[in-house]
């Protein structure tokens, strides 16, 4: 990559400066249920992995095809044994690890549609672990929306009935749905411009 999009950084304002694994739980919570589901991260690696080489589309007007290792948030769902009924046409609020001085990031999306678009928790990129600036130890993406619906450093998911508005939607203005406008971006994997039609890239 011989130039990096500065939108690549995705703590702009503050990445935390370190993880504890020993200490790091991901929290699911259910409507109707005041304790949430606790899943440590060797727990979280145990389930089904899958090895995808998918595109990633950024708002700022780029996009990157890369390898990414984890697992469906579909699978995560049957793992933790949570019904249907508990999610069905409801949404998925994500909420980061954060920081003590810039706060946390969080994000909602559709579950129907993250579970159709194959949305998956990442562990790892191109075979090594995120960094703390790509969003270790886990990140959330939908490869049909923008990356900023996608949570990074990732602590909480909450099953909601209400589509909230999130952090980069208050700040920037961005589209609370998220999804990918049909325009020409720049592949940064290819080093020249694209035109994409709106939805995951398969083609290319």
């Amino acid at each position: 990559m011989k130039k990096k999009p500065s939108s690549l950084r995705y703590y702009q304002e503050g990445v935390p400066s370190s993880v504890d694994l020993s200490k790091w739980t991901l929290n699911i919570f259910r409507p109707e249920q005041e304790k949430p589901i606790k899943i440590n991260y060797n727990e979280l690696r145990s389930i089904t992995q899958r090895i995808e080489n998918r595109r990633v589309v950024c708002v700022c007007n780029w996009s990157i095809r890369r390898t990414w290792t984890g697992i469906y948030l579909e699978d995560l769902f049957k793992y933790l044994k949570i019904k249907e009924s508990q999610f069905k046409g409801k949404f998925l609020k994500q909420i980061s690890i954060g920081t003590a001085d810039k706060g946390k990031y969080d994000s909602t999306i559709r579950i129907d549609d993250a579970f159709e678009r194959k949305t998956m928790l990442v562990f790892d990129v191109d075979g090594q672990p995120l960094s703390l600036e790509e969003g270790y130890p886990v990140r959330l993406i939908d490869f049909g929306l923008y990356r900023y619906k996608g949570i990074k450093g990732l602590s909480e998911l909450h099953i909601t009935n209400e589509f909230e508005t999130g952090h980069w939607e208050k700040m920037a203005g961005y589209c609370k749905e998220g999804k990918v406008k049909p325009k020409r971006y720049r592949i940064v994997d290819l080093q020249e411009h694209r035109f994409i039609e709106g939805a995951e890239v398969t083609d290319f």
